[in-house]
C-alpha cells in the first residue's frame, strides 16, 4: 500500500508467525489480550503494574494478560503470561521508547490476536471492556489527542516504509495521539511494523524526542486509513508530572485492594500543598 492509497481502511490478510520466548495464554483468538511492559526492579512501576491490572481483573473477569518484562521472577505471582523481553530491550537500542511498537507488533505475530497495551501508569474504570472492543471491531485505538504538527522543527522528511511505501511528513496532518493506551488487530501488524521502523528512521535522522514512539503509531495508522478511537474517559493514565507524582504516593501508602481516589482537584491541592512545604524547606536553609 502507498501513501497516496490512506483513504481506505487497510485490511490485509495474515498468518501466524512464531514470536520469541515461550509466554501462552488461554483466551479465544478474538478475544483482546491485555499486554503490560515492565522492565528494571522499580517498586514503584512494580506497584504501578500491580493496582492497574487488578482494576483491569475488576472490570475484566478473567482478562488475559501478557507481561512483557526482562525480571520475571519479579512478577510470578500475578497469574499472567510472562514473556522475556530481555532480546526486545536490546535490539530498541538507544531509544527506549521503541520498544513498545515491537512488543505489540510481537504480540500480534506470537499470539494472532487482537491486543491491547496499556502503560503500567493507569488504570481502568467500568465501561472500559466495551469500549475497547468496539473501538476494535471499528478499527483501533489510543488514549488521547495531545497536538497536530508535533514537530514543527524538524525539517521537511521523507522516508521508505516496509509496507505504506514511500513516506512524506505531511505537517497539515500528522498528529501526535497519546500511547498510554494502544489496541489493535493482527491487520494491523503491517502498519506497527511500519511505526518500528518509522521511530528508527526519524531517530537516526536527528529527530531526539521521547515521544517519538506514540507519533510513529498514530501516523502509520492514520496512513493506513484505519479509524482511531480516544479512549480517556474509562481508561485513566496519569502520565501527567504532578499526577504521577501523587499517585505514586498514594500507591506507596495504599491497603491491599484499597482503590485511589484521583481526579484534577485532588492532584491540584497535592501539588499545592508540596510546593509550598518545598518552598518552606528551602527557606528555612537559606536562613540557616
Amino acid at each position: 500500500m502507498r501513501v497516496g492509497q490512506a483513504e481506505t481502511p487497510l485490511t490485509l490478510a495474515l498468518s501466524p508467525q512464531a514470536g520469541r520466548g515461550d509466554g501462552r495464554t488461554s483466551g479465544e483468538p478474538g478475544t483482546p489480550l491485555f499486554l503490560y511492559l515492565a522492565y528494571g526492579r522499580s517498586p514503584a512501576a512494580q506497584r504501578e503494574l500491580r493496582y492497574s491490572l487488578e482494576t483491569l481483573r475488576a472490570e475484566i473477569d478473567g482478562a488475559d494478560v501478557a507481561l512483557y518484562t526482562d525480571h520475571p521472577e519479579l512478577y510470578a505471582d500475578l497469574g499472567v503470561a510472562l514473556v522475556d523481553a530481555s532480546g526486545l530491550l536490546r535490539e530498541a537500542g538507544a531509544y527506549r521508547h521503541r520498544i513498545k511498537p515491537m512488543i505489540l507488533a510481537d504480540a500480534l505475530r506470537r499470539f494472532a490476536r487482537p491486543c491491547a497495551m496499556l502503560d503500567l501508569d493507569s488504570f481502568v474504570t467500568p465501561g472500559f471492556a466495551d469500549r475497547v472492543a468496539r473501538a476494535l471491531r471499528e478499527g483501533a485505538a489510543m488514549n488521547f489527542f495531545v497536538r497536530a504538527d508535533p514537530y514543527p522543527d524538524f525539517p521537511a522528511y521523507e522516508t521508505e516504509l516496509p509496507h505504506l511505501g514511500r513516506y512524506r511528513l505531511d505537517r497539515s496532518r500528522a498528529l501526535m495521539l497519546n500511547s498510554g493506551l494502544v489496541a489493535v488487530t493482527p491487520a494491523h501488524l503491517p502498519l506497527i511494523e511500519d511505526a518500528v521502523a518509522l521511530i528508527e528512521k526519524m531517530w537516526a535522522a536527528g529527530l531526539r524526542r521521547h515521544d517519538i514512539e506514540q507519533f510513529g503509531v498514530a501516523e502509520t495508522l492514520r496512513l493506513g486509513g484505519v479509524k482511531i478511537a480516544l479512549i480517556d474517559d474509562v481508561f485513566v493514565h496519569y502520565c501527567a508530572r504532578w499526577s504521577r507524582r501523587y499517585f505514586r504516593r498514594k500507591l506507596r501508602r495504599r491497603a491491599a485492594g484499597a482503590r485511589i481516589p484521583f481526579g484534577k482537584a485532588r492532584v491540584r491541592l497535592f501539588k499545592a500543598y508540596w510546593t509550598l512545604r518545598l518552598a518552606m524547606r528551602k527557606a528555612r536553609r537559606f536562613r540557616m
